[in-house]
């Protein structure tokens, strides 16, 4: 991905405490990685403190929509292939949430009365239906007849928004989400389909898999870099690719938490990866103090015109000098500029008077 789109992603998300896409493979192991990245975050924005609980619900519910819907992929005309999209956004003290998933055509139908209906039903309303449907095991044994639906509207409190987009003949995009917003809520514009579509439509074409901006404390971004390495392994990459790409995201991230200019006592960033024909593109990328760009200008520069004999010395050099020093000499970018096929591509783009936007590439 160009850096200059990763910094256009940043600009839109700088008042975001948390966004998260993903599109690719989905399985239910990776559902309490979701919960485990969000409640973390959440932690941090004390108006959402309360609705902890009920956010990790919807997060867990909207998830398995596309778990349960996951063996459908198609290929639209453009020529990309069509999959599952799980998106949350935290903005001030507004939670969107949205899937995005294939149905049938002939689902839809069915699936647009059954969503109008929950929608016209009270809270005391969507508690009988719910108990009638599960209570009925002709009903149960048929997929609940909509109890995932229903217990979100009841969780929520909210109307469920949904939208359908026909892909072809055969495929529709089903669209579901909601937002929540705690006390005192000022910033209403935001939507929860109309914000994943413009994401959607913006990641799809560069084939990004996921983008992660937010909090880059281990505890946070751990999560996040455990679902991109299980959705390597079910995508069946070579062990070797596996592994360079899982260090390079780690070695980025810890980058970005050492470095990163804190924002309300948090280092945050912001971090993609996409995949080009058989390789992975990570890009990275977050704020520093403009009097850090002479140092790191010429770290950068230094290793970039090495050869891969170069960089292999550089580093059993910099490694036995640290085991002494206690330094740990830059190890993190030569083993960056090691792994990566094509040499690390990186940017320095204003932010304010005293700050710059720091981004880089790498390409496994």
């Amino acid at each position: 991905m160009a850096l200059e789109t990763l910094y256009n992603f940043y600009q839109k998300l700088r008042d975001d405490n948390l966004c998260f896409v993903y599109r690719g493979d989905f399985s239910d192991d990776m559902t309490e990685k979701i919960l485990s990245m969000s409640e973390y975050n959440l932690d941090n924005v004390k108006e959402l403190h309360k609705l902890k609980r009920k956010i990790s619900f919807l997060m867990a519910e909207s998830f398995q929509n596309i778990v349960r819907h996951g063996d459908q992929q198609t290929t639209s005309g453009s020529g990309t292939n069509t999959t599952g999209l799980f998106f949350t956004r935290n903005i001030g003290s507004v939670v969107c949430i949205t899937s995005v998933n294939l149905i049938d055509n002939d689902q839809v139908e069915d699936l647009h009365e059954k969503l109008i209906s929950i929608n016209q039903l009270d809270q005391d309303e969507l508690k009988k239906l719910y108990m009638e449907i599960l209570s009925n095991e002709e009903l149960s044994s048929k997929g609940g007849a909509g109890l995932g639906l229903i217990e979100m509207a009841r969780r929520s409190g909210q109307k469920l928004e949904f939208d359908f987009e026909k892909i072809d003949d055969f495929n529709t995009l089903f669209y579901l989400g909601i937002k929540l917003e705690g006390k005192d809520t000022l910033n209403t514009k935001h939507t929860p389909i109309e914000d994943a579509k413009e994401f959607q439509n913006g990641m799809t074409p560069k084939n990004l898999l996921m983008c992660y901006k937010g909090d880059f404390s281990q505890d946070s971004i751990m999560s996040v870099l455990k679902m991109m390495e299980e959705s390597m392994q079910q995508q069946a990459e070579k062990s070797t690719t596996k592994k360079r790409t899982f260090m390079a995201m780690v070695e980025l991230s810890q980058n970005i938490s050492t470095h990163s200019k804190q924002k309300n006592s948090i280092h945050e960033g912001i971090i993609t990866i996409g995949k080009s024909n058989n390789s992975y593109i990570i890009s990275a990328g977050n704020v520093i103090d403009n009097k850090e760009i002479p140092s790191l200008t010429q770290q950068l520069d230094h290793v970039i015109q090495l050869s891969k004999d170069e960089l292999r010395e550089l580093y059993k050099k910099n490694l036995r000098e640290s085991s002494h020093n206690g330094n740990s000499g830059g190890l993190g970018l030569i083993n960056l500029a090691r792994d990566s096929s094509e040499k690390l591509k990186y940017e320095f783009t204003a932010f304010d008077e005293n700050t710059s936007f720091y981004s880089i590439n790498v390409i496994i």
